[in-house]
């Protein structure tokens, strides 16, 4: 029966023995446990009988855990480790808290420098522009004036055939 599905409740062979330590092949310790046959042909039914219990229990699997009593000492000693863990990883996401926030500032910080470069250029091409309208605009008036000169007329000469 142990071969289709596993049970919580395990079928203890019904023994004194198995009755008397019952609770420690349940329950939270390890054991050992010895299967003894006899190889005359009259107790072949007990011998089977005691090798199918042996193999089913054989299958038995169960998780050993040390029992501690625990005192008031202990208890506290528990709560101080517990309590060390927990402050250090409370200073540990402190840390990074602080990290973090400081790194949101230089993200901020940066993100101003490259507004203001781009207010920087953008000014910058439009002061390089007024330049260029003036520089065009003085260059027409340059024209006008050598124009003008070039009209002017001097003593009944014009300006360019005088010396």
């Amino acid at each position: 029966m142990t071969d289709q599905k596993p049970r919580s409740h395990i079928p203890y062979r019904d023994s004194k023995l198995t009755r008397l330590l019952e609770d420690s092949l349940g329950g939270n310790c390890k054991t050992t446990m010895m299967a003894m046959i006899s190889p005359s042909s009259d107790a072949f039914g007990e011998s089977l009988s005691t090798l199918k219990f042996a193999t089913r229990a054989k299958k038995i699997k169960n998780e050993a855990k040390i029992n501690e009593d625990v005192d008031q000492r202990a208890l506290l000693r528990k709560y101080e480790v517990e309590l060390r863990k927990l402050k250090m990883e409370l200073d540990d996401r402190n840390k990074q808290y602080v990290e973090n926030k400081h790194l949101i500032q230089i993200e901020a910080e940066k993100r101003r420098a490259e507004e203001d470069k781009q207010a920087a250029i953008t000014a910058l091409e439009a002061k390089q522009r007024e330049m260029m309208i003036e520089k065009e605009e003085k260059k027409r008036l340059e024209e006008k004036i050598k124009m003008m000169n070039s009209q002017m007329l001097i003593g009944g000469k014009k300006v360019e055939d005088t010396p």
